[in-house]
This record gives structure tokens, C-alpha cells and sequence, in this order.
């Protein structure tokens, strides 16, 4: 039997780190490293971040799952054996097509197939492993100087919880109805309920302060003993 695990408070990453990582990733200039690893940096970050991938999903990648004109995203027996459509933002899709092309032009006999994030050893294409990618989004972290308040650098599971906190966040500023958006936000992450989704942000500050600022405006006046 599995031996639970403490819950480990994840580090939110807001959108003005994730500018500073992508402008991070636009300077990885290191020649010994991969050909494609300054790409590879920039698109694992954009789908981590703005598809909630987890990083499976994101390292099963293939140049074909990628539909409709780079559109959508075709997640293949994830967790729980399910398939899903993950579409993208118009920003996503943008850069999804510049990694394509820089991608066609690193490897132009595999370009419309193969694993989506790739590199060459011994002269054969071959995905990211789930380490080689940790490696490399450890290190976006560093150059990024990307922690919390209290100096905590994050897993890059914390992305997928960074996405569900910001959709949130989105929705609650937006004056948008929450609970009818969780189960379309449940449906995009795979998951198989709502209870999951909540768990992705429980514990969470800012959405605690803008659930509690929509209660207060709703129904304030009855705690506080007004009339209906």
C-alpha cells in the first residue's frame, strides 16, 4: 500500500514570473547543451502554464497531436486511462507554431512527426525524459529568480496548480459565476471530478480574499443584521 503523502503547499506562480522565464528562456545560449533547448525551455513553459498539462502529458507529446492548425491539443490515455481536447489560447497557438518551425528546421525529416519536445543522441531523435525536463525547468526557475514569498523555488508540478489558481482568480475578477466554471475547469485539466479541481486551490491566499470579497458583497448586509 501507498503511504500517504503530506500535502505540500505549492508555490503559485504569477504571470510576471512566467514573463521572466520566457525572457529567461530567450537567452539559453549554451553550446553544449541541446540545439533546441532554449525552444524547448520556452514551449514547456507556455503549455505547463496556460494548458495545465501535467508532465506526462506534456513529454507523450506528439507533432501529431497537435490539431486543427495548432488549435487544440489531443492528450492521449492520460491519468485514469482518459483522453481529452485541450484547446489554446490565441497566444498558445502562436507559440506552438514557432516551436514547429524551429523544430522543422532542427529535425526536417521528422517534421510532422515524432515527440513534440526533442532532442538528438547518438544521431536519433528522441523525446525529453521527465528528468532531462526537470533539469531544464529547475534551472528557468534560477535564471528567473522565480520564488515565493518565503524563498521557495517551485516543482514544476506547481505550473498545473498555478493554472487552476489563475483561471480562478480570472473568473472571480471577471464577476464570472465560479461554480458553474469548475466543472469546465475540472473537464480541461482531465479530471475526474470537482473535488480534484479543489484541491488544486485550497490553501491559496488570494483566492481565499476574493472568495471572501464576493461573500461580502452578496451577503454582508446579513451577517451584519440588514434586511434582505
Amino acid at each position: 500500500m501507498t503511504k500517504p503523502q503530506p500535502y505540500v503547499r505549492p508555490v503559485i506562480v504569477t504571470p510576471a514570473q512566467v514573463i521572466r522565464m520566457l525572457a529567461a528562456a530567450d537567452v539559453v545560449r549554451d553550446q553544449s547543451g541541446p540545439p533546441m533547448k532554449a525552444a524547448v525551455h520556452r514551449t514547456a513553459v507556455v503549455l505547463l502554464y496556460t494548458a495545465g498539462l501535467r508532465m506526462g502529458e506534456l513529454l507523450r507529446l506528439q507533432v501529431t497531436d497537435i490539431e486543427d492548425h495548432t488549435r487544440i491539443l489531443r492528450i492521449r490515455e492520460s491519468k485514469f486511462q482518459k483522453s481529452r481536447l485541450v484547446p489554446l489560447s490565441p497566444s498558445a497557438q502562436l507559440e506552438v507554431q514557432r516551436y514547429l518551425r524551429a523544430r522543422g528546421r532542427f529535425c526536417p525529416e521528422q517534421s510532422d512527426r515524432g515527440p513534440l519536445l526533442c532532442n538528438r543522441k547518438d544521431g536519433q531523435l528522441h523525446g525529453y525524459s521527465e528528468p532531462g525536463i526537470g533539469c531544464l525547468m529547475r534551472r528557468l526557475f534560477d535564471r528567473a529568480n522565480v520564488r515565493d514569498a518565503e524563498g521557495r523555488r517551485p516543482r514544476f508540478h506547481d505550473l498545473r496548480h498555478s493554472f487552476a489558481v489563475q483561471s480562478l482568480i480570472r473568473i472571480y475578477r471577471a464577476k464570472g459565476d465560479v461554480q458553474s466554471a469548475l466543472p469546465k475547469l475540472a473537464l480541461y485539466m482531465g479530471h475526474v471530478s470537482v473535488e480534484s479541481t479543489l484541491h488544486y486551490v485550497r490553501l491559496v491566499p488570494e483566492v481565499a480574499a476574493l472568495a471572501s470579497e464576493r461573500f461580502e458583497t452578496h451577503f454582508g448586509h446579513w451577517v451584519q443584521g440588514g434586511e434582505s
